[in-house]
């Protein structure tokens, strides 16, 4: 509209007041004589050639401005010039580009995004189509088989969840439950190619495993920053679900950040999203409008009245761990004690209808050179605390050291020949052997 409110005032000119200089220029000859009859039609002559100038300047740039639109050139052929002069062409190329609609492009968008609205750490924003084009064949399936005991006799259980390509050669990140106790792990490409794979290393506190296969030129994601991140910026999930979907792409939004969510027992802190995740999605990738890896799926709400209810692991989380995997195929800096135990109940008696009962876990075995032996923890020694909080089991005992670093140094309550000892430890590093 605004383009052809220019248009309308360029083109619009009124021819009476030519005719009345005109008739005013004859009265004016009739009366006068000499040089006032001479200056008169002087200044006549002037006006008329100011005006005929103005007149034949704007025509010209009506014609110039109604070229370019047929239906309007029609209605003016007869009266516009040929051509116009080149200062006018370049003051109305001017305008004209003030209102002329500016053409927006994916990389202009998305540097529009990132700088006045949320600071996305990507430098390109694109369709949904094209977002699939770019992140897809860096996801792959994954089918595991895994040994599962049942009355006493062992039968082969198969699985399957997916996997997102991280390097040319061959390195996959998934989730460590996918490929957990696997004896098998297979991975097809987004072009069917199938190779065996192998475990290069986990960790079950992220629930992060690295996978290897041997093959070269394979398109891998690029990693995008978590942290940067916003409610409600658009993500796709593209994965495994059910095992026989490879590829498949579910798009929504980013619903919470850092979401702290237990799974199997684990605490986590967790991208929400309602993009729709299934079982086989797990380890798949969670993409943003650039087409980066920003999470990697681990979850899902179970209840039977949950929808839209899936989560990502941060990228920004793991990457310490996903580059201690590729480089050293196991976590560094992970604090070590080095002891083996077993749950153990203990029972005192206040008499024959009263007693108490403390669960903790007792010492088998010390590691030779460990934390445990040099702080002085013993065979047989029951661990019942470690900086006050009580260790009921082996598995709570796992996840309280899994929250120290090697180098840090706590206080373990231990009860030794019925004797109650606090001793100072100094964790080591975890370093898996073989």
């Amino acid at each position: 509209m605004k383009k052809e409110m220019k248009i309308m005032e360029y083109s619009y000119v009124n021819p009476e007041w030519k005719q009345k200089n005109e008739e005013m220029n004859r009265n004016n000859k009739k009366k006068r004589n000499g040089i006032r009859v001479g200056l008169a039609v002087l200044l006549s002559c002037v006006v008329m050639a100011t005006v005929i100038g103005l007149f034949a300047g704007v025509l010209l740039a009506n014609r110039y401005l109604i070229s370019r639109d047929m239906e309007k050139a029609a209605a003016v052929t007869e009266t516009a010039p040929t051509s116009a002069p080149a200062s006018v062409k370049e003051e109305n190329k001017e305008k004209d580009e003030l209102v002329t609609p500016k053409e927006i492009k994916p990389t202009e968008a998305s540097e529009a995004a990132s700088s006045s609205v949320s600071q996305f750490a990507y430098n390109g924003v694109y369709s949904r189509a094209q977002i699939c084009e770019i992140a897809a064949p860096s996801v792959v399936g994954i089918d595991v088989v895994t040994p599962v005991s049942f009355y006493g006799r062992i039968y082969e259980s198969e699985g399957s969840g997916s996997g997102v390509i991280l390097t040319s050669d061959g390195y996959i990140a998934t989730c460590a439950h996918v490929v957990e106790d696997a004896t098998k792990i297979t991975v097809i490409l987004n072009d069917d190619t199938e190779y065996e794979a192998k475990l290069v290393g986990k960790d079950a506190r992220n629930d992060l495993a690295i996978i290897k296969i041997e093959a070269a030129d394979l398109t891998a994601a690029e990693i995008g920053d978590s942290d940067m991140l916003t409610v409600g910026e658009d993500v796709i999930a593209i994965g495994n679900p059910l095992g026989e979907l490879r590829g498949t792409a579910t798009s929504g939004i980013i619903s919470a950040l850092r979401r702290p969510v237990t799974v199997e027992k684990v605490n986590m802190e967790l991208i929400q999203t309602d993009a729709a995740i299934s079982p086989g999605n797990s380890g798949g990738g969670l993409f943003n409008a650039g087409g980066k890896l920003i999470g990697i799926v681990n979850a899902k709400a179970s209840g039977n009245n949950a929808e839209g209810l899936g989560f990502a692991i941060p990228i920004n989380n793991v990457l310490k761990e996903i580059n201690d995997l590729l480089n050293y195929g196991y976590i560094t800096g992970k604090a070590y004690l080095g002891v083996y135990t077993q749950n153990v109940t203990l029972r005192s008696d206040y008499g024959f209808w009263q007693y108490s009962t403390v669960s903790c876990v007792q010492v088998g075995d010390v590691v030779a050179g460990s934390a445990a032996e040099k702080a002085g923890i013993k065979s047989g020694d029951l661990i019942l605390a470690i900086n006050d909080e009580q260790v009921s089991s082996n598995t709570v005992l796992s996840d309280i050291i899994a929250r120290y670093n090697a180098g840090d140094t706590v206080t373990v309550k231990i009860q030794r020949d019925g004797q109650t000892v606090e001793l100072t430890v100094t964790f080591g590093e975890y370093i898996p052997q073989g």
